[in-house]
């Protein structure tokens, strides 16, 4: 009898374990996700004063849209995905297209297919096509060729390419390379400086390119 009261104890264990919490850890995952976005102690009005945020993203029913600092919705969640503001706009997916969209929700870039569209930056937002990175305007009309395996946002009229050989450098708002495709990585210009990685070691160049900081630091961070 004592055994069987072992065995059933034991087997009650396992069902404790495996069989109780038997929710997908993905929407799990996804609640904490759409907690944390709507947590007033996160996006609170202080954080978007201090960091120049207007509205903050929200989910609801897996779609996206946005709150101002006092928690009211001004935009409604029917977007697949919705970037930060920046420049006025939000760049919106909804299936397979992207568009803008203005702080009241209309449309400035109506929704055309890519195969993604980052947010605007200094006037200018990514876009990939055929597997490659270029740029377009806020009316979406192409001004910079898709041709690099990466790109970062443009900052202070720069902005970090990656070619197919896996070296880094600069261009400007119009194509134009400004620093050679020559680092293992770079980064995005702040105060007219940048830091880049030479042979596993890091320095820092000005937007002429130029060498400020002689790359013998091991991390970034220095």
């Amino acid at each position: 009898m004592t055994k069987q009261i072992l065995i059933m104890s034991f087997l009650t264990g396992l069902l404790g374990v495996f069989g109780c919490n038997n929710k997908p850890k993905e929407d799990s995952d996804k609640e904490q996700f759409e907690e944390i976005l709507n947590d007033p102690r996160v996006n609170s009005r202080e954080v978007g004063e201090r960091e120049g945020i207007k509205y903050f993203q929200v989910i609801k029913d897996g779609k996206v849209g946005f709150r101002n600092l006092d928690g009211n919705i001004v935009i409604e969640s029917k977007f697949d995905s919705a970037e930060m503001f920046s420049e006025g706009v939000s760049t919106v997916q909804l299936g397979e297209k992207y568009g803008m969209i203005d702080e009241k929700g209309n449309y400035v870039l109506q929704l055309m297919a890519l195969d993604y569209l980052g947010s605007l930056h200094n006037g200018l937002a990514s876009f990939l096509a055929n597997d490659k990175y270029g740029f377009v305007n806020a009316k979406g009309q192409e001004v910079i060729k898709p041709k690099y395996d990466w790109v970062d946002e443009f900052s202070e009229g720069l902005c970090v390419v990656r070619n197919d050989m896996g070296k880094h450098g600069y261009i400007d708002t119009i194509g134009k390379v400004v620093v050679d495709l020559q680092f293992q990585y770079a980064s995005k210009f702040e105060k007219g400086q940048a830091k880049i990685e030479i042979n596993n070691l890091w320095g820092a160049i000005n937007k002429s390119g130029k060498i400020i900081e002689e790359a013998t630091h091991k991390y970034s961070t220095w």
